[in-house]
């Protein structure tokens, strides 16, 4: 399967309910991301509150299911391949994890 291509990406960030709430708190995001840059974390935004974590990555896979273990596992490494890494939102009302795999310099 191909890539998304930049445009394909800008329209489904559109549609989704998550990518405003990432954006309002990217500075917050990034910052976590780089306190702990030499371990690779994944970077988990909580909603509704507001919260956000920075885990070890295998910490991190080993707490979901072992399908989404599997592809949180491959989303990651392609990400630290790539210079960039992998954020995760996490609605607790409505029980939703969605990943997003983001550039580490720029703003989203």
């Amino acid at each position: 399967m191909a890539k998304p291509t930049a445009t394909q990406r800008k329209r489904a960030q559109r549609k989704d309910p998550y990518w405003d709430a990432l954006c309002e708190v990217w500075p917050h995001i990034l910052t976590a991301y780089n306190d702990f840059k030499d371990k690779k974390p994944v970077i988990e935004y909580e909603l509704p509150r507001k919260m956000i974590y920075a885990f070890p990555a295998a910490d991190y896979s080993n707490g979901l299911t072992e399908r989404t273990r599997d592809k949180t596992r491959q989303l990651h490494r392609q990400a630290t391949a790539a210079g960039e890494f992998l954020v995760f939102v996490r609605d607790t009302e409505m029980e939703v994890l969605r990943s997003y795999v983001l550039p580490v310099e720029e703003q989203p």
